[in-house]
């Protein structure tokens, strides 16, 4: 009994000074301009400036390590020269972490190819070992919080702060947890805030990929509404984040959105898993889980397009390829294999 009390002292004291345990302050203008986007803060929801009669919104939706399809995508559509520059880029989960560079253009598609085609599970994840015992997540995301650092630069932050300005809008989702809502952030309104745009930035990145119950969540301090919420997985409630107020009512303006969906859209797919430990199974289960989720969102979006007289294109990992064993193992191969299944399609798009 003494043991047992031992150890759960132990990994009491390891969960309070564990890595990465960010608090951001939503009052400050780091993150004001995005929090609560989708649900408390209409003024944040202006419609992008158009620029022509033609408006392209490009969705990347939730999916883990299948988010080496969606970059494939990106990557050749850019190298068939068709790909055209999006007015609003929206992306949740792995689909948030595309969005910067899909939003930036196809200068940045070398770093969508870097990621998913090289990335390993420690690069991204570390076991949390006992503080899982006390604390709100298996896996500790300090390594992709690391790998973010490196990444999200100064010159990334300014062009995506040029692009806000001129009108155009990148939007990534997340899950207050607490609330049970989802959020939508202003990534631009982020990277255009100043003093530790950075910090908010990567933040609400790792938030919006930030599985609930495998991967701890970000907290987020409200001061000026005196409130504190943690937020988790963009996907589980909004697996497509495409809003009404994205879609633009004005029938003079051609208005497409493209899905890229990273995984399959079905009910009936190739699945390859043997998940035969406790936590394997408990990872397929929610991987299927959100990937049932998908389905209805993608239908739902199609419906809500069309009904706003817009166009819409899905772009989604054919049935007869298989999807990652695991979608929270980051193996090299396997995603080599899907960028490149990626790539096949994003050259036939017209």
């Amino acid at each position: 009994m003494c043991s047992g009390l031992k150890l759960l002292a132990l990994a009491a004291a390891l969960s309070a000074c564990k890595h990465g345990d960010i608090v951001m302050n939503a009052s400050e203008p780091a993150v004001a301009a995005g929090i609560y986007a989708s649900a408390m803060a209409p003024a944040v929801k202006e419609r992008p400036r158009i620029r022509a009669a033609e408006q392209n919104i490009l969705i990347l939706t939730s999916g883990g390590a299948d988010g080496a399809f969606g970059a494939g995508v990106l990557t050749a559509w850019s190298t068939s020269a068709k790909r055209p520059v999006f007015d609003i880029v929206a992306g949740v989960s792995t689909g948030a972490l595309q969005a910067t560079p899909a939003f930036l253009g196809s200068d940045w598609d070398g770093l969508l190819e870097r990621v998913y085609t090289t990335t390993r599970t420690r690069d991204v994840f570390r076991s949390n070992g006992l503080k899982t015992l006390v604390g709100s997540g298996y896996y500790d995301p300090a390594p992709l919080h690391r790998l973010l650092t490196e990444l999200v630069t100064e010159e990334m932050l300014d062009a995506v702060a040029a692009a806000h300005r001129q009108g155009r809008r990148l939007y990534v989702a997340t899950t207050d947890m607490t609330a049970g809502k989802s959020v939508l952030w202003d990534m631009g309104a982020i990277a255009a805030s100043g003093d530790g745009r950075k910090n908010s930035y990567i933040d609400v990145l790792i938030a919006s990929a930030a599985v609930p119950g495998l991967v701890e969540p970000v907290r987020v301090v409200d001061r000026q509404r005196g409130t504190r919420s943690l937020h988790g997985d963009g996907g589980v409630k909004a697996p497509v984040p495409l809003e009404p107020f994205m879609l633009d009512p004005r029938k003079a303006v051609r208005t497409n959105v493209w899905v890229v969906a990273n995984g399959h859209v079905s009910r009936d797919a190739a699945s390859n898993s043997e998940a035969r430990t406790t936590l394997a199974l408990a990872r397929r289960g929610v991987s299927q889980l959100l990937r049932q989720l998908l389905y209805s969102s993608v239908r739902e979006a199609e419906t809500r397009t069309l009904r706003a007289g817009a166009h819409f294109r899905l772009i989604a990992l054919p049935d007869s390829t298989p999807e990652a064993a695991d979608p929270f193992v980051f193996n090299p191969d396997e995603m080599r294999g899907l960028y490149d299944k990626g790539r096949e399609l994003g050259s036939q798009i017209s």
